[in-house]
């Protein structure tokens, strides 16, 4: 097992692998300590190197990666190594190794969906070609691809991926398309409560500008659509 100090107070926690008490589970006796460290890499005594993996708790989704390439670390290392790898042992890599492309699929599509939706200005973050030459494939392939997964053919676990995320309702099941962002209006308005007479609201621009306090909040409203509309008047 690995453990880390408790008390941690530096860019690196003090890593070792410890001994569990059979009763309480708590660390009962230090088996081990890295020889050296490397930011988030371990180098053991034993020959062994470990690399500390850093995501937020909290969702499955990042730890069932981790899990899973964890699994696929293991069963490269065992076939560089020429082991004899037992049956049960080697039905855990295939599945853990052709769970983890499946995901990586999700992610890989909706990192083109996120490079095709519109930036700040309002294009594309990336070309088709751009993303192309990242993913050595043609543009026009890329760009087949895209469509077939706006046109409802996402990928197998793209709903585990976007699971509680704002962008789980994009795309598939009818759900909209990214819209693009509106750049913020110099001239807009909205009705608040006078500060200075209880009771009385106004219409207020970004700009600085305010109407005429008032108790009707529909005049107030009309008065800020009136500036909207001319500004300078």
């Amino acid at each position: 097992m690995t453990t880390y100090s408790s008390s941690y107070m530096g860019p690196q926690w003090k890593i070792a692998q410890v001994e569990l008490d059979p009763e309480t589970r708590e660390p009962a006796a230090t088996v081990m300590e890295p020889t050296e460290l490397a930011g988030p890499t371990a180098y053991w005594p034993d020959g062994t190197t470990s690399y500390l993996l850093h995501f937020r708790g909290g969702t499955v989704t990042s730890w069932t990666v981790a899990d899973e390439a964890d699994t696929a670390v293991r069963a490269l290392e065992a076939v560089r190594a020429g082991e004899r790898i037992a049956p049960d042992t080697l039905r855990a890599y295939i599945r853990g190794v052709r769970r983890l492309e499946t995901r990586m699929t999700a992610l890989k599509e909706e990192l083109l969906l996120l490079a095709r939706e519109p930036g700040p200005n309002g294009r594309a973050r990336l070309t088709f070609r751009e993303i192309g030459e990242e993913l050595r494939q043609h543009h026009s392939t890329v760009a087949e691809r895209h469509q077939r997964i706006v046109d409802g053919d996402p990928a197998q676990w793209r709903n585990w991926l976007t699971q509680h995320t704002a962008r789980a309702g994009l795309y598939s099941n009818g759900g909209e398309l990214p819209r693009t962002p509106e750049l913020p209006r110099e001239h807009e308005t909205e009705v608040y409560e006078s500060q200075e007479e209880a009771g009385k609201v106004l219409a207020r621009c970004r700009c600085g500008w305010s109407g005429q306090a008032g108790t009707n909040t529909i005049i107030a409203s009309r008065q800020g659509k009136a500036h909207e509309d001319q500004p300078e008047a």
